[in-house]
């Protein structure tokens, strides 16, 4: 998002590395034309558990350093930030959220843990639970709050500014506030089903990234080196009400979110500078919510995975339009950039502006969108992927015999792998062409993996 570049040439191509601090950003080219830029919230730009000696405000151990005290930046092209490190019962150890709870309401504290919820996880899946902390004193309403307080403060109000601000949710634990939780029955929530000829196509290390047994939450905050990051789960042993509650409490994270932003557009509003400031909004990626038999993320893009959502609004955009040309998001810092009417920079960018989009919503502004996943714990798992309107098309270059092909119009919710089918073999020829010439295999980077995340 703030690179326009594909993880392979950022280099921050997995958890427990840093972005280099070499890789020009558009928050840097931003301050350099006049903008004032503030980051709130999960920047997730270095490892929260690297040592204290490199110093990395996203780690938890600078927030134990003499530098943190009073420290809100310079960061990464933001002249200054309110951070939150890491997201739902671990946001209470470091960063500034952390110590204005310990500072204002210590008594909270606690709250967010699953001891205080008003009924235990279930046992098979122990990372669900209604949040005891009041809505109040929850980050994300803390998160809404400063980037609230820096719209209302600007000491400049004719100088433009850049605010970026990111909400840790949705995101596994499912712990959503008491008050949000309550709003959505978990009875009503469809449970996925998986057909048994789906599970026969997938591919074998599925069910072979974590161990088996209840005891999730202990395990993936463990950290550690040889589970892979992404916490991919099959739903095998979880049971439909508990699957269910987890797509109920995403369903409440959301909204959440949701009434979040609506507290920014309303202080746009009393700025009275709605109608000259572009709102973007948009997500890192989805979640499974046991589509395909699988919880959380891992290495297969599945499109519950990379299809996500970007809304728009400006005073430069029709209100109303709906685009259907693939982007992605090495396409937002160009356009970011060319709304800001900002071309004289040093960026060399992957993604492509969309403005001609922004102009003409029947446009088309590529015809493939490229993908990758580099593994941390097993590194037979990278794999790289092509889309086109009609294909998904992945391959592990580790594993010539793996590989995964979903007509995404005869099948869009990928279900039906097509990869080993005889009358595929001349559409999965083209795409390897494809990935071969415009995005081949890179699994090496050149950059440190510091630690687990």
């Amino acid at each position: 998002m703030l690179s326009g570049l594909y993880p392979r040439h950022h280099r921050l191509v997995m958890n427990g590395m840093a972005l280099p601090v070499d890789v020009p950003t558009i928050t840097s080219t931003l301050a350099a034309q006049g903008y004032r830029t503030h980051g709130v919230g999960k920047q997730h730009l270095q490892p929260l558990l690297a040592p204290p000696e490199l110093k990395m405000p996203d780690s938890r151990a600078f927030w134990e350093l003499p530098d943190s005290k009073g420290w809100n930046g310079p960061y990464y092209g933001y002249q200054t930030v309110d951070l939150l490190l890491g997201e739902s019962d671990t946001a209470h150890l470091a960063g500034h959220y952390a110590d204005w709870l310990k500072f204002n309401h210590p008594e909270s504290i606690p709250l967010l843990l699953p001891a205080s919820a008003p009924e235990p996880p279930p046992v098979d899946l122990d990372e669900i639970w209604r949040s005891a902390i009041p809505e109040e004193h929850h980050y994300n309403t803390w998160i809404t709050d400063r980037a609230v307080t820096f719209i209302e403060q600007r000491s400049d109000n004719s100088r433009p500014f850049f605010l970026f601000v990111s909400y840790p949710d949705p995101h596994h634990p499912f712990d959503p506030p008491e008050t949000y939780a309550n709003r959505f029955a978990y009875q009503d929530m469809t449970a996925p089903r998986i057909s048994q000829e789906e599970r026969r196509h997938q591919l074998p290390y599925f069910d072979k990234l974590y161990p088996k047994g209840a005891g999730f939450r202990e395990l993936y905050w463990s950290a550690r080196s040889d589970l892979e990051a992404g916490s991919m789960i099959t739903t095998d042993s979880i049971t439909d009400k508990s699957l269910q509650l987890a797509i109920a409490y995403t369903h409440a994270a959301i909204e959440m979110i949701d009434y979040q932003v609506g507290r920014l557009l309303k202080s746009l509003a009393r700025a009275a500078i709605t109608n000259n400031t572009v709102i973007l909004f948009t997500s890192d990626h989805g979640e499974l919510l046991g589509d395909h038999g699988l919880l959380h993320k891992g290495p297969p893009p599945y499109r519950q995975l990379t299809e996500i959502a970007c809304l728009i609004q400006g005073p430069q955009i029709a209100p109303g339009s709906t685009v259907d040309s693939m982007t992605s998001h090495i396409d937002l810092a160009p356009t970011i950039l060319e709304l800001a009417g900002i071309r004289d920079h040093n960026h060399n960018f992957d993604g492509i502006s969309m403005m001609p989009l922004i102009e003409d919503p029947t446009a088309s502004l590529r015809n493939y969108d490229f993908g990758e996943y580099h593994p941390t714990a097993h590194r037979d798992l990278y794999n790289q992927t092509v889309r086109t309107d009609k294909w998904r098309f992945t391959l592990y270059p580790e594993h010539p015999e793996w590989g995964e092909l979903f007509d995404l119009d005869d099948d869009p919710d990928e279900c039906l792998n097509r990869y080993a089918k005889p009358d595929a073999a001349e559409v999965c020829s083209k795409l390897r062409e494809v990935l071969m010439e415009h995005f081949p295999p890179c699994p090496k980077v050149d950059n440190d993996w510091i630690c687990k995340w």
